[in-house]
C-alpha cells in the first residue's frame, strides 16, 4: 500500500525538532511530495508515549509508514505487531532500553524542550512490558544501521532484526550521519512517489551537541 502518511517518532530525551525529522520534513516540502509528515512530541513515560501514537495512527486515513530513531525504533517495533498494515524505517533502533537506561535512571532534561524530570524504575518496567522476545512482521521493515554508532552496538540490531530489510553503512553515529542520503530508498520502501533526481538539501547541522540526536 502506498503511504500517505508519514510518523517520525523519535528517541530518548529528543523531540519533534531533531535534525533528521527536519530534515524529513523539509525534504518532503522541498521535493512537493504527495505525503504528510506527522512528528508528535512524545511523553517520558513509555505508556503514555505509545497511547499518543496509537491515537495519532487511528485517526489517520490511509497508509502509513512509521520513521523511528533509536527509542523510537523501538515504539515503531512494538506498534507493527499491533498493526499489520504498517510499516517502519528504524534508524539506529534500541533493541532493549529496558536494558540500557538504567545507566540514566535520575535527573534528566529534554534537549530539546529543557523539561526536567526523574528517569525512574517504572519507566524501565514500562519498557520492558512493550519488549518483544522476536520482532513481528520484519518484512516490512528497514534498518538503516551504522556501524560506528556510540550508544548502541549495531550487530545487537542485525541479530533482533533477522529477516528485515537490513542497511549498514560503516562509520557514522548514534544521530545518523548523512541521513538524507538514505531518503531516495526511505521513500522507495514507502511507495512514495518523487520525481528523478531527489532534490537532496545540505545536511543540517544538529541543534545539540553532537551524537545525542535521535
Amino acid at each position: 500500500m502506498a503511504t500517505e502518511h508519514l510518523i517520525y517518532i523519535h528517541g530518548f530525551n529528543s523531540s519533534p525538532l531533531s535534525f533528521k525529522a527536519r530534515q524529513l520534513k523539509a525534504h518532503v516540502h522541498t521535493n512537493q511530495l504527495d505525503v504528510t509528515v506527522h512528528c508528535p512530541e512524545l511523553s517520558h513515560w513509555p505508556k503514555t508515549a505509545m497511547q499518543q501514537l496509537i491515537e495519532l495512527i487511528e485517526s489517520l486515513s490511509g497508509g502509513i509508514t512509521l520513521v523511528g530513531s533509536s527509542l523510537g525504533g523501538f515504539y515503531s517495533t512494538a506498534l507493527l505487531a499491533r498493526y499489520p498494515e504498517l510499516k517502519a524505517v528504524l534508524v539506529n533502533p534500541a533493541v532493549a532500553p529496558h536494558k540500557l537506561l538504567p545507566a540514566y535512571l535520575g535527573d534528566n532534561e529534554n534537549l530539546y524542550s529543557g523539561e526536567r524530570y526523574q528517569l525512574t524504575l517504572e519507566h524501565m518496567h514500562q519498557l520492558e512490558q512493550l519488549h518483544l522476545a522476536k520482532p513481528i512482521g520484519c518484512e516490512r521493515m528497514l534498518v538503516l544501521l551504522q556501524t560506528a554508532d556510540e550508544t548502541l552496538n549495531y550487530l545487537d540490531a542485525v541479530a533482533y532484526y533477522n529477516g528485515a530489510q537490513l542497511d549498514i553503512s560503516l562509520g557514522g553515529s548514534h544521530g545518523y550521519d548523512q541521513f538524507e542520503t538514505k531518503l531516495a530508498q526511505l521513500l522507495d520502501f514507502a511507495e512514495i512517489p518523487y520525481q528523478q533526481p531527489l532534490t537532496l538539501l545540505p545536511a543540517f547541522v544538529p541543534a545539540e551537541p553532537s551524537g545525542t540526536d535521535q
